[in-house]
């Protein structure tokens, strides 16, 4: 077991994340502390970082440096963005720190920035086209990702913190809205790739855009309190947009949703997100959770780990590791559920697509154990919707820990739940497959792959299940008919396994 140490000194704070990594590439984030600087402010024009700023940062790295010399982690990596990589001054703050602290200070260009922050979505989200947008205190990151890869990146010299002082966003009962956005669709006309990427999505990285998705979630009363692969539409970012330019900074402090800390930038964020919107003439936005400091950790996991690249397979991975879940027992009750869906599909009331819906459900439907052996299934759905599972829909996500917590009497408690993400007529789909989950896990009752493979015959009000093993297979088989009645309720067919 290993601890890695990732300090990212940005813009507007500055941020350290703890994390564990296991024998296998597993990873765990222990820790994560953030404390604000504010290196950009009053940054503008001399590209000075003033001596308060640098005595905080100092100040703050100081903290980090004790709360590593209590956890010794085995490695450290220390980075800086934009307001630390434009500063006049910035060897001299580098100096102080690596003096003062030991740490010894990575300077990332603007390129490595956007480029690591393409890593920590394309790692985190399952994307093939899509415009990236990371909003610092200081600078802004535009990816350009054309069939999941990087085609272009850029970083612009504009931030939350940066365009609040430029453009007096605070002080201002009308701020220069029209004056920034005139400037900012001007620096947009540079990027000849930008106007023509046809991007069908914006992806939202960073506080700004964490910040966005919990005041929409809160107006919303969105039923999951889950930043990353948060999804709405542009007409929302607007309205959001302009509840906060119509407000003064106290009342902005009183938004639901908005931290104080960022009350003060907000505006300056949303003005560019907004752009961006049309400038592109986008019309959907996701969050993501992930960005900069997950690309770091990603990049590390692919030199020193068994990094795999597809984010729900990793992220299925990584906790059946962390949680020391039994990972063929898992395998066995996903096939054996995923080649019962594929045979009974005839009577199957949805024509959507539930294989990684299944693939979720299945190989993690013993995550209860996490919290309690004995009262697993009673932590089933909690459980999954607060695991690191990353490459699902938040429908996606709370379709499969529904399907894990299936049981008859509470699955339509469950779904009343989680409107708008799911809706009556998901009760039927979540009813048939989780009844063919159960089905699977009592044919591996045994947790030993004894039966191999499963064959399914429909005649008439009948199914017939016929098992292959290598192996007595009859008290996986009893097991299994303990669910006679519940799948005759669902699929309205008698059922024989033999």
């Amino acid at each position: 077991m290993k601890t890695l140490a990732i300090i990212d000194i940005g813009s507007n704070s500055i941020r350290l994340v703890l994390v564990r990594i296991g024998p296998e590439g597993n990873y765990k984030i222990v820790h994560d502390i953030k404390e604000s600087a504010r290196l950009a402010k009053d940054f503008c024009p001399d590209r000075i970082i003033k001596p308060q700023r640098a005595d905080m940062a100092v100040r703050i790295m100081k903290m980090f440096g004790n709360l590593c010399e209590a956890v010794q982690p085995d490695e450290i990596i220390v980075v800086a963005t934009d307001a630390v990589r434009r500063a006049l001054n910035r060897d001299e703050l580098l100096d102080r720190i690596k003096d003062e602290t030991g740490f010894k200070v990575r300077v990332l260009s603007g390129q490595e920035e956007a480029y690591y922050d393409y890593l920590g979505v394309a790692n985190s989200m399952n994307i093939t086209d899509a415009l990236l947008m990371d909003i610092g205190g200081g600078s802004t990151e535009l990816i350009w990702v054309k069939d999941k890869q990087a085609a272009e990146l850029i970083s612009i010299p504009f931030g939350s913190v940066n365009l609040t002082q430029l453009y007096d966003l605070n002080e201002k009962s009308k701020p220069e809205e029209e004056s920034l956005k005139r400037t900012l669709w001007e620096n947009f006309d540079k990027i000849s790739w930008l106007k023509n990427s046809g991007s069908p999505v914006l992806i939202g990285i960073g506080g700004s855009f964490r910040n966005i998705g919990r005041i929409d979630r809160r107006f919303k009363k969105y039923p999951l309190d889950l930043p990353h692969n948060y999804q709405f539409e542009v007409e929302d970012v607007r309205q959001i947009h302009h509840n906060i330019k119509n407000k003064p900074l106290k009342q902005r402090q009183r938004i639901k949703g908005l931290s104080r800390d960022r009350a003060d930038i907000i505006l300056g964020a949303t003005t560019m997100v907004n752009t961006l919107l049309d400038y592109c003439n986008i019309r959907k936005l996701q969050i993501s959770g992930y960005g900069l400091r997950e690309g770091i950790l990603y990049e590390y996991l692919n030199r020193h780990g068994d990094f795999k690249g597809d984010a729900l397979d990793w992220s299925i991975s990584n906790n059946i590791k962390n949680y020391s879940l039994d990972h063929r027992h898992a395998s066995t009750v996903y096939r054996h559920t995923w080649s019962l869906f594929r045979q009974l599909q005839e009577l199957s009331s949805t024509t959507e697509d539930f294989s990684r819906v299944i693939k979720t459900a299945a190989m993690l439907h013993d995550c209860g154990i996490v919290i309690n052996y004995y009262q697993q299934n009673q932590h089933i759905l909690y459980t999954m919707l607060n695991l690191e599972i990353n490459g699902l829909t938040h429908r996606e996500l709370v379709l499969s820990a529904c399907i894990a917590a299936y049981h008859d009497k509470k699955t339509p408690v469950q779904i009343s739940n989680f409107s708008p993400l799911l809706n009556n007529t998901d009760l039927a789909a979540i009813r048939e497959v989780g009844v063919l989950l159960r089905l699977a896990r009592s044919l591996d009752r045994s947790m030993s792959g004894i039966i191999k493979d499963l064959f399914v015959d429909i005649r008439g009000d009948d199914v017939i299940i016929k098992t292959s093993s290598n192996d007595d297979a009859q008290l996986e088989i009893y097991d299994a008919l303990q669910h006679f009645e519940e799948f005759k309720r669902v699929f309205k067919k008698n059922l024989f396994i033999i």
